[in-house]
């Protein structure tokens, strides 16, 4: 919300759009990227529309630091077990961005006062030393059925956020591994 208000087009009566659905959040905003930004170097490149308001916000506290809020909002889904936001560039006259929303968020288990079930925490306490696959924890658990293992000890413990994907941008990748989130080394008391 703090990016809608910091860099929507003020020229536009269209006003800031925020809608939760069962599965997603949609927030929209009149004015697609600007300046610099182009979908293929998005976020790594910024420019601002609202100069003035973007120093106003972070005087006042609402921004921490400039260039940082996209990479934040990924960090901060990550972390807390919903998918990455998906950004539409397509529509020219508005910036679009889609936020997952994971069933951990519609139905919230604290893991620190919730019992998690005997998977996630055996899961957890292989992650203590370092990141591993999905083949490497099965191997170590003497689990052979990987739809099982997914359904009763990866899911539970990325939907409660308790571990993450090191390369949450390549869900799918051979090379992929999960950690502990700060979540999940609380858990343990790490």
């Amino acid at each position: 919300m703090m990016n809608a208000v910091m860099h929507r087009d003020y020229e536009s009566n269209t006003p800031i759009r925020f809608y939760e659905f069962s599965n997603r959040i949609e927030i929209m905003n009149a004015g697609g990227l600007y300046g610099n930004p182009r979908p293929e170097n998005f976020p790594n490149v910024n420019d601002y529309r609202n100069p003035v308001i973007a120093e106003a916000m972070k005087v006042l506290g609402y921004v921490n630091r400039f260039s940082r809020g996209v990479t934040r909002v990924k960090e901060t889904l990550q972390e807390n077990g919903n998918g990455a936001a998906k950004f539409d560039f397509s529509k020219i006259t508005v910036f679009d961005v889609i936020v997952p929303i994971s069933k951990h968020y519609l139905s919230y288990i604290d893991p620190l006062t919730d019992p998690v079930t005997d998977p996630v925490a055996q899961l957890l306490n292989l992650l203590k030393a370092d990141a591993l696959s999905a083949g490497e924890m099965r191997s170590r658990l003497g689990i052979k059925h990987r739809q099982t293992f997914r359904e009763n000890y990866i899911h539970p413990a990325l939907q409660m956020g308790l571990i993450m994907q090191t390369m949450p941008d390549k869900p799918n990748s051979r090379l992929q591994k999960y950690r502990l989130t700060e979540r999940g080394k609380k858990f343990l008391n790490l």
